[in-house]
């Protein structure tokens, strides 16, 4: 009975643990959400368009539309509001978790309930499925099409391989060709590890119609870009030339493969010693399953060595990962099984506990530290007691929800004055030289004004101005000068202090704060004073 719906089970879960404070102005965030993914959709639908992204007052050409386009119908349907933004990388979240759950089903013909809350319970997972980002979405497609590919592979259905080219297509629509090189390294792996060349030469015609149909999906939209947009090309030449692909840039591979096996957190030793075991036991039946699984991991992780990119890249190999974690706990045997399993949730349980620790030092959200601990307890409980090992995976799951969605929102990172919608009614707004305060947009409901003090069209813009522009207090000196020099009236209306996420969701606070700093924050048991101030000023043109 489990069997038969455990992927639905693990899908369902998901949501239920992904989706608590996606609404909440303090969840978990970063500057790529904030001011690309939440705003383009915004201004999208500003301008009445739906074919061509827009944001900062230009066409987003770098990337495909997918995900707008859904957070678009979202916006509309429900209104402009975080849940709607992020309800897509929720479902992109327990997809891929009951993705895997499918996945070593179809290969080991056993439930795949491990495998998925492996997923569900990894880091990335934990982060990427509270927040409106291209790369779970991107993983989940890449992995559909795996699953179908495999399906067609075991029964040689024209539908499977089909449905493969499609959800294919989908994932170029997310973020370009990345789903379909990593795609062919998975299926190229298998073709090499099975030894399956002969299924692709008898059904030729059925992997072209596959072909034909991924390229009547991805090719539509690039083709109509390139002919309204003249610069489309070069604008995706240098999105390339960025990542530095095509030119020798060459990562050290220890921090690749690292960044790669902390995707999986807590479960990284645990990986790792399945892809050992994997290159090193290469007999027929089982092993050469996992022999495809290593295969498809390693090749996922080898281009990123030739690429500038950010360990979330990497995501769509976690599936892969999370079935060749599963099998290695289900079938492994002797003491390196429990042993490896009780060293990183013992891990796991000392980053919980010293994060728990530091909001219960500042007095900040104690019941959900509380709680949290109690998380930590029943998962160590689970692991010492050797209960059944998939009480340990939901476990951690749950205590990823728990710390994510629960303790992590009480330190009111990007947390804004209550009054602030009413104090600017419906004044246009710009954030100068930044792009805080990250939730602006968001709580405006409209698109808030880029402007750089390099960038001579955004200081126009900010010349004819009649709202009001937010600026970092480091640089309200800057600001003030270049409002003088433009000639604009210029009044400060108010000051607030709030932590804002600096890149990464971690660090959030003072860019200049020193440990001098912290230890006076630690010894008063206060954060305000590592809070940066942010000012708003009434701005109106000279001839006002």
């Amino acid at each position: 009975m489990l069997q038969r719906h455990e992927a639905l089970m693990v899908f369902v879960m998901g949501i239920v643990l992904l989706v608590p404070c996606i609404w909440c102005e303090t969840s978990i965030t970063g500057q790529d959400e904030y001011w690309l993914s939440f705003r383009t959709p915004m201004e999208t639908l500003e301008r009445g368009e739906w074919l061509t992204p827009w944001v900062n007052g230009e066409p987003r050409l770098k990337k495909p539309p997918l995900l707008y386009w859904a957070m678009m119908l979202s916006y509309q349907l429900l209104g402009i509001n975080l849940f709607a933004a992020r309800i897509w990388g929720v479902l992109a979240g327990a997809g891929l978790a009951a993705c895997s759950t499918l996945l070593y089903r179809e290969l080991f013909r056993k439930c795949g309930l491990m495998a998925g809350l492996i997923t569900l319970g990894t880091i990335s997972v934990a982060i990427e499925g509270r927040r409106a980002m291209l790369d779970l979405p991107l993983a989940f497609f890449t992995a559909l099409a795996v699953l179908l590919a495999l399906k067609w592979g075991r029964s040689g259905r024209p539908g499977w391989i089909m449905g493969a080219g499609l959800s294919l297509g989908l994932s170029f629509l997310v973020k370009g060709p990345v789903g379909i090189i990593l795609f062919a390294v998975a299926a190229g792996g298998a073709l090499l590890v099975f030894n399956r060349w002969d299924l692709v030469a008898a059904n030729w015609k059925q992997v072209l119609w596959a072909c034909i149909l991924l390229l009547a999906v991805a090719l539509p939209w690039t083709v109509i870009m390139a002919t309204l947009w003249p610069d489309f090309l070069a604008v995706v030449d240098s999105e390339v030339a960025a990542r530095g692909i095509g030119t020798v840039h060459v990562k050290s591979p220890f921090s690749t493969l690292g960044g790669a096996l902390g995707l999986v957190f807590p479960w990284s030793l645990i990986l790792l010693a399945a892809l050992i075991r994997a290159v090193c036991k290469t007999n027929h039946g089982a092993d050469r399953k996992v022999l495809w699984l290593a295969a498809w991991f390693f090749g996922c992780v080898i281009p990123f060595f030739f690429i500038r990119s950010f360990a979330r890249y990497m995501t769509p190999l976690i599936p892969a990962a999370a079935v060749l974690c599963a099998y290695w706990l289900e079938q492994g045997r002797g003491p390196w099984r429990s042993t490896l399993l009780k060293i990183s949730m013992s891990l796991m349980a000392l980053v919980a506990v010293v994060f728990c620790l530091f909001f219960m030092w500042f007095g900040l959200g104690l019941l959900m530290a509380v709680l949290c601990l109690a998380g930590v307890g029943a998962m160590l409980w689970f692991t010492f007691s050797n209960k059944d090992v998939r009480l340990t995976a939901g476990s951690v799951a749950v205590l990823f929800c728990l710390i994510m969605g629960g303790l992590y929102p009480s330190l009111r990172v990007n947390a804004l004055p209550e009054d602030l919608a009413a104090m600017i009614g419906s004044k246009p707004v710009a954030a100068f030289n930044s792009s805080q305060p990250s939730m602006l947009s968001m709580r405006l409901k409209r698109s808030a004004i880029q402007v750089r003090s390099f960038v001579e069209k955004e200081l126009q813009e900010l010349e004819e101005l009649d709202g009001f522009v937010f600026v970092r207090e480091s640089d309200a000196d800057v600001f003030e000068d270049i409002a003088q020099q433009l000639g604009i009236h210029a009044v400060m209306a108010g000051r607030f202090k709030t932590f804002y996420s600096r890149q990464a969701w971690i660090r959030f606070a003072r860019e200049d704060a020193t440990a001098a700093d912290w230890k006076t924050a630690a010894g008063s048991r206060s954060l305000e004073s590592l809070k940066p101030a942010i000012r708003y000023y009434r701005v109106r043109p000279g001839d006002a």
